[in-house]
């Protein structure tokens, strides 16, 4: 699991005065950290070339920061939700646009999303026929974010599912080809975060993929566009695979700036 270093910040921030300096330290070498807490003078220094000691935020950043990239955040996360009831609404206000959100079960917190659980195995599938209807299942089943880059949206059913998904709280973002096609005739999509590209290359901004909590990938021939739907033969594939879904959402960064 990897996060910014701002949701890092924005976590310490709010969690440093849950418990006792020492407990943080308890709670940071349960996760691998070798540290030792001082009566009397505090907490351990992070640096040998800082002749003071941190305060509890700065604490928590670095330990947090050290283990950014590796599975051990995921379980840090899930135990600062444990620390207090406010915490989960906080913490998935800061992990949705990380594409990560806290899930319960059985009175316990796990985070979710990003690369999971590279054992499972990828399910692509094919679609020639009522692609509109698989889309929109996909859609539905969106829990943390959906990332869009197509070249023509003019599907009114697709675009208020969209806005559906965005009311629920979910991280939409659209990126669309600017030509007066879609100028004339894209759906409203409200406060959507809409990117309108034109081609690096003085082309077509062609492209037509959906990422799906940093998990799912849909594309493939198919416009979001009534033509698509009614006139032409399409096809997508839907890719059940976290490292394919990542590559895609590096893309639609690249593409758009989005972070």
């Amino acid at each position: 699991m990897k996060v910014s270093e701002y949701a890092i910040g924005q976590i310490a921030e709010k969690v440093k005065d849950v418990q006792t300096g020492k407990r943080w330290v308890r709670f940071f070498c349960s996760l691998g950290a070798r540290d030792v807490y001082v009566d009397r003078e505090g907490l351990p220094y992070l640096d040998n070339r800082v002749d003071r000691r941190p305060t509890k935020e700065e604490y928590i950043i670095s330990r947090m920061m050290n283990m950014n990239n590796t599975e051990n955040l995921r379980e840090a996360i899930a135990r600062i939700a444990l620390l207090d009831g406010t915490y989960p609404e906080f913490l998935n206000e800061i992990l949705r646009p990380e594409h990560y959100a806290l899930e319960e079960h059985d009175g316990l917190w796990v985070v979710v999303g990003g690369v999971v659980n590279h054992t499972m195995p990828v399910v692509n599938q094919a679609h020639f026929q009522q692609i509109q209807r698989q889309i929109l299942d996909a859609l539905t089943e969106a829990k943390v974010s959906i990332w869009v880059a197509i070249a023509w949206l003019t599907n009114e059913t697709l675009a208020n599912k969209l806005k559906e998904k965005y009311e629920e709280g979910l991280d939409v973002k659209v990126a669309y080809y600017d030509d007066p096609t879609n100028r004339r005739h894209r759906p409203d999509l409200g406060e959507i975060t809409l990117f309108p590209l034109r081609a690096q290359r003085g082309g077509t901004m062609h492209d037509k993929f959906c990422v799906i909590d940093n998990q799912r990938v849909i594309t493939g021939s198919y416009n979001w566009s009534d033509n698509a739907e009614y006139r032409n033969d399409e096809n997508i594939s839907i890719q059940n695979d976290p490292e394919s879904a990542t590559r895609y959402s590096l893309e639609f960064r690249r593409l758009t700036g989005a972070r």
